[in-house]
């Protein structure tokens, strides 16, 4: 986990024949046929959540920002992480990235 507050860990999830990614800390998730479609339109979603934030309800942005995921959604993340951890091996359908950057986190 990064201490920078502007650093956001996601992950995607194979579910079904969709993947799924999600941005725990803005509650966020998208939907797309492939990996790289769902982070796209995730990547996609912040930026759009961050511009607003910081343009159309700046009174408010502190706490847009700043806020912390349903206590279920966090949970979930740090389940998948250490499930992705145990499962590595056997080559489990999920990934983390860090968003602005994207960069893989894990498997």
């Amino acid at each position: 986990m990064s201490s920078n507050p502007f650093v956001l860990l996601c992950y995607a999830q194979k579910k079904g024949g969709l993947w799924i990614a999600a941005c725990p800390q803005f509650t966020l998730a998208a939907q797309g046929v492939d990996f790289d479609e769902a982070k796209g339109k995730l990547e996609a979603q912040i930026k759009s959540y961050i511009i607003e934030a910081l343009t159309v309800d700046r009174e408010h942005a502190a706490q847009l920002l700043g806020r912390q995921a349903p206590l279920l959604m966090r949970l979930q993340y740090r389940a998948l992480a250490f499930l992705a951890t145990l499962r590595h091996s056997r080559g489990k359908k999920l990934r983390f990235f860090e968003e602005p950057a994207l960069q893989y986190v894990g498997c």
